[in-house]
């Protein structure tokens, strides 16, 4: 799966939430699994790039293709890509 497929279904997500933004988690794919998975109680005052990261890598089983998606800011979601030992990262507007 390609970041900004990932990040069509994540901006999806976020506006479908009764909160909104404010309610968004981290959140790890796992395509060949067509495995979606989030993170609950994350702090929104902590910062959820290296707890996103730490926790998608725990569940990946090895040499395994994750996307994970997190906040970045108060208007924008980072999403980072990890495959065939290589890492992407892009930074998406909620717009």
């Amino acid at each position: 799966m390609q970041l900004d497929q990932f990040a069509a279904i994540t901006r999806n997500v976020i506006l479908s939430l009764e909160e909104g933004f404010a309610e968004f988690q981290p959140t790890v794919c796992f395509p060949e699994r067509q495995e979606i998975r989030a993170l609950s109680a994350v702090p929104l005052n902590e910062q959820h790039e290296p707890i996103a990261l730490s926790w998608a890598a725990n569940l990946a089983r090895q040499g395994e293709e994750y996307l994970i998606a997190f906040r970045h800011s108060a208007t924008e979601f980072k999403l980072v890509r990890m495959a065939d030992g290589a890492t992407e990262h892009q930074i998406y507007a909620l717009t």
